[in-house]
């Protein structure tokens, strides 16, 4: 797995609709975890570890540091930004042999699986930045 540009889909009517919806039925949602599950962590970085069915989601979350993603498999991953968010929600391409991607910090947003295939990722939030 090697560092690609993201890709970006098209925001069709239908998968613009599918996010809203999301959106609209998950307002006030309390902050999570940006991940699944803590699998490493120290005084340097945070290791996390998400996995995604096809329609599932993860908790809004937000991004208080910056992070690398590993993505290992997937097709299509939206970040689903919550109502009044500086930044529009987006659907991204997860390429077949997985991409590894940073993520500035100062970002808050759900993770929502609207694929046909498992997504997985593993999350490297760097603690001192």
């Amino acid at each position: 797995m090697k560092f690609t540009e993201p890709q970006y889909a098209e925001i069709t009517p239908e998968l613009k609709e599918r996010l809203e919806r999301f959106r609209e039925e998950h307002d006030g949602d309390p902050l999570g975890g940006v991940g699944t599950q803590v699998l490493f962590e120290d005084d340097r970085v945070k290791i996390w570890e998400m996995i995604l069915e096809p329609g599932e989601a993860s908790d809004l979350h937000h991004h208080e540091h910056d992070y690398y993603l590993a993505i290992s498999s997937g097709d299509l991953v939206a970040g689903v930004t919550p109502k009044g968010s500086p930044m529009d929600s987006f659907v991204g391409i997860v390429p077949p042999q997985g991409n590894t991607v940073p993520v500035p910090k100062g970002g808050t947003e759900w993770a929502f699986n609207v694929g046909k295939q498992t997504y997985r990722e593993i999350l490297i939030e760097l603690k001192n930045t």
